[in-house]
């Protein structure tokens, strides 16, 4: 019977914060409670290691209540794994002021950098945000060999549909990622995923590889259509028979109505709309107070000028009928 020698964690942007963001109701209370769900799932699964996708916070913490929490499931994280704690390094992780709280705990020895490993069959690469191109890859192609990448930043391939979430990192054109199985993603917040190839470079092969996002569970910002209503922890299963074996677990999130402050969020809309819906029309009356009157009435030449679109126009006569009326 094979036994277990590896079950490695793996979860998505954390985002911890001590102030209030995104319209959240309580989002240090909400940060907290997600990162303590973490460390319950590493517990009750007896994780070996623990890994994060970066983005540890969005900026310093500014109580030393928030710091307290946070280093006290950190140092249950890091004894739960004898130290196995990893934390990859997210654009959020490197600031202009000095040192961020990801290197801080770094420093403390509570996080371990990004760093690639192999056991048993499964070969590790940790790519920190903006390395793509540079990350020394830990990728065997040796038969029963499982290549797994962990990662910051957008990747997909050429022909993925995706929503826009900015430049991505097209996977298609990665030669020296050949060989790859798995990549599980931060940076994009929410939970998808996808499949394709990357071809060899003398373009003799290709090699399918399967690209995970867990999502962020503090779900920093309200993008309506876009919410994930359950945060995830994909589970990697390390046997010392060459099995490996890839499994999610989930915890709730709270509801958004309970998360966010959703009627502030649907007066920002209603502002937007109103914003949207008014017209301006000043270039209708520059361009008619310049106009020649005897050519016709000005009802004609609004109806006849060029590159202005028609909602501007029919507001400009309505305007004048009333003026007139």
């Amino acid at each position: 019977m094979a036994n277990l020698i590896a079950r490695i964690g793996i979860y998505g942007d954390i985002h911890l914060s001590s102030k209030n963001y995104g319209a959240h109701r309580d989002y240090p209370n909400e940060s907290l409670n997600y990162f303590r769900n973490i460390t319950k799932i590493a517990e009750e699964g007896r994780f070996t290691h623990l890994i994060g996708c970066g983005d540890f916070s969005f900026g310093r913490f500014g109580t030393l209540e928030y710091r307290l929490a946070v280093e006290e499931e950190l140092q249950k994280q890091c004894n739960l794994t004898k130290g196995n704690r990893y934390e990859l390094k997210g654009n959020h992780d490197i600031a202009g002021y000095g040192m961020t709280e990801r290197d801080y705990y770094i420093k403390k020895g509570l996080i371990k950098d990004s760093t690639n490993f192999s056991i048993g069959n499964l070969n590790i690469s940790m790519v920190d945000y903006g390395c793509a191109n540079t990350a020394n890859m830990n990728i065997k192609l040796d038969s029963g060999m499982v290549n797994l990448a962990i990662a910051h930043d957008f990747y997909r391939f050429s022909n993925t549909n995706t929503p826009q979430f900015g430049q991505a990192i097209i996977l298609d054109n990665m030669k020296n990622w050949f060989g790859l199985d798995y990549l599980i993603c931060g940076h994009v917040h929410k939970q998808m995923t996808f499949e394709g190839e990357i071809e060899n470079a003398d373009k003799t092969a290709k090699h399918k590889l399967i690209v995970d996002y867990p999502g962020s569970p503090s779900r920093p910002s309200y993008r309506e259509g876009y919410m994930d209503e359950n945060g995830q922890v994909p589970i990697i299963d390390v046997y010392d028979d060459g099995k490996i074996d890839f499994n999610i677990a989930e915890f709730d999130l709270l509801p958004l109505s309970e998360s966010f402050n959703l009627e502030e969020k649907a007066e920002e809309a209603k502002q937007k709309e109103e914003k949207e819906k008014k017209v301006d029309i000043s270039d209708i009356v520059q361009e008619l107070d310049a106009h020649d009157r005897n050519v016709g009435n000005p009802e004609d030449i609004i109806r006849s000028m060029e590159n202005i679109d028609q909602r501007y126009k029919d507001k400009a006569i309505d305007l004048l009928e009333r003026a007139l009326a």
